[in-house]
């Protein structure tokens, strides 16, 4: 029988499996696996790397000060819905539907800017 978690996307060029909902690839750019903002960890340094939604939630985004190559601090994530984000000394909350659009890497404490 078919291993019915493990799924191709289509989306991502190298075809990098994907394990449930925490969909997995590699950033062209820097060549580290990129993830859901969803899925990263209470105190990890991130950088987005792709928006996955249509205008208005880039829109919406943007108003925030998020953009593609924005480093953000996750503050909170307790997996039940909001997201609590540390953005140029804001606070911002996001809900999982929209944090799960968002696709980042993680920053080494080092400053990789």
């Amino acid at each position: 029988m078919e291993n019915l978690i493990t799924m191709y996307s289509r989306t991502t060029l190298d075809k990098t499996p994907q394990f449930g909902l925490a969909c997995m690839s590699r950033s062209r750019n820097t060549g580290k696996a990129t993830l859901p903002l969803r899925m990263a960890r209470e105190g990890e340094r991130v950088r987005i790397i792709s928006l996955n939604g249509g205008r208005g939630f880039h829109d919406r985004l943007a108003g925030l000060g998020l953009r593609i190559g924005e480093q953000v601090e996750i503050i909170q994530n307790r997996m039940d819905g909001k997201l609590l984000l540390g953005h140029e000394g804001t606070r911002l909350f996001l809900g999982g539907g929209m944090a799960h659009k968002i696709q980042v890497v993680a920053i080494e404490r080092g400053g990789d800017k």
